[in-house]
């Protein structure tokens, strides 16, 4: 759960449910490599597809694990696993896209409806 980000929904006062030992142990080792993150990348002829290269500064530090184009937004889209130490201050992302590198940043945001006003109607 912790290279997903999706540690922060357990619950860490209850030792009940399937997989706590495994969770705890993540945890207690700090041994998350890489983190899940959504990414807006500058693609208007081609879209990620999926294992296209991350770089930061000519340094591989993760890869896309699938893409495509976001018809609700009008964005290239892709999902990536980025190393843990990422830190985008010090330089820009981009991806491999069809042999061309182009740029990319991390969303923190949904990239459709972040107040999902949608589907509350």
């Amino acid at each position: 759960p912790g290279m997903t980000g999706m540690d922060r929904w357990i619950d860490w006062s209850r030792d009940d449910f399937i997989g706590h030992g495994a969770a705890a142990k993540e945890r207690s080792e700090a041994n998350v490599g890489q983190r899940l993150v959504t990414l807006e990348i500058d693609a208007d002829d081609a879209d990620a597809s999926g294992y296209e290269p991350i770089w930061q500064n000519d340094k591989r530090v993760g890869f896309v694990t699938s893409g495509g184009f976001g018809h609700h937004t009008a964005k290239s889209l892709a999902m990536g696993l980025l190393d843990a130490d990422v830190d985008e201050s010090n330089g820009a992302l981009t991806v491999d896209v069809v042999g061309k590198r182009r740029g990319a940043i991390t969303l923190t945001e949904p990239a459709w409806d972040p107040q999902g006003a949608r589907m509350r109607g």
